[in-house]
């Protein structure tokens, strides 16, 4: 009987807000190998060109050439089982971790799968916030395990004429990663942009995410002014924002850093996720946006 040739498959790994979703959406538009899997996260953070979508749900997108992405929603494990027994075997595979995930743990989950094999481990670095982060008690643990476990580093937020802080050079050292350096992936200075209600908190080890959806319409400069005031609270904000003239926005918010761009695409609801380590001063976030909304009606 001939033997099955294992899937190969790869992990993009990298904290809060690094660009894994960014590279995704290249992925999927472009380069992706037809009848791939793909496993992210959520949907609500992935911005598929409409044209490449044959078919969706809940849990599955199918792109026009075979690929299928899939939320996390059962157990990693269970997922990958279920992929294991697909006949035929998927092309390739690619896992969008979590921000605060444990990339290592996962590469040795894949590493002993007989129906897998790793290819690479792709860590993305947001070269801006090293500093910050290799100083943060709350974070620089697991930002540094990331990035040591990778097989590949791609460094972003940076010009060509910028060196890598002591921090990050200190851990590439340690690192036996190829290095790419993606100065095209810069960010502009800046302030923010955001959301409504429904609160749906979703609690991790030490990290809390809260989700929000809405139709009704809020004003840019209101949120900005509720998400910069709860900087202290605030890891990572990502998601789609409706505006007035049914006008849509894509919010970007790491940590200290705020990007709002056109959407490509209609925006008919916003929808939001906020996440952070301390889940009371996530809750009076939402509670302040449900003011806003309230205010906004009277």
């Amino acid at each position: 009987m001939p033997s099955i040739k294992p899937i190969a498959t790869t992990l993009l790994t990298g904290f809060l807000g690094s660009g894994k979703t960014t590279y995704l959406n290249q992925l999927l538009q472009t380069d992706i190998p037809a009848r791939s899997i793909v496993l992210v996260n959520d949907f609500g953070r992935i911005n598929i060109d409409a044209s490449l979508i044959a078919y969706q749900d809940d849990d599955v997108i199918r792109l026009n050439n075979g690929c299928v992405c899939c939320t996390l929603g059962a157990s990693m494990a269970e997922k990958l089982a279920e992929i294991g027994r697909m006949d035929p075997p998927p092309t390739a595979l690619f896992m969008e971790l979590s921000g605060v995930a444990n990339a290592a743990r996962v590469a040795d989950m894949i590493r002993v799968a007989q129906r897998f094999e790793l290819n690479e481990v792709r860590c993305f670095v947001d070269v801006s916030l090293a500093a910050l982060h290799a100083t943060d008690p709350r974070v620089n643990t697991v930002w540094a395990q990331q990035i040591l476990s990778a097989t590949h580093l791609v460094f972003n937020r940076l010009t060509p004429e910028q060196s890598l802080p002591t921090c990050l050079e200190q851990l590439v050292n340690q690192s036996v990663a190829q290095l790419r350096y993606d100065y095209a992936a810069t960010v502009p200075p800046a302030p923010v942009v955001a959301s409504p209600p429904r609160p749906v908190t979703t609690p991790t080890k030490g990290w809390h995410s809260v989700s929000f959806e809405s139709n009704q319409v809020l004003a840019v400069e209101d949120v900005r002014a509720v998400l910069e005031a709860f900087t202290e609270v605030l890891y990572r904000a990502k998601g789609m924002l409706h505006t007035e003239a049914g006008r849509g926005w894509v919010v970007q918010w790491t940590k200290t850093q705020c990007v709002i761009t056109p959407s490509a695409r209609p925006v008919s609801q916003t929808q939001l996720v906020f996440i952070g380590m301390d889940e009371a001063g996530l809750e009076q976030l939402v509670q302040r946006l449900h003011s806003l909304q309230t205010e906004s009606v009277a």
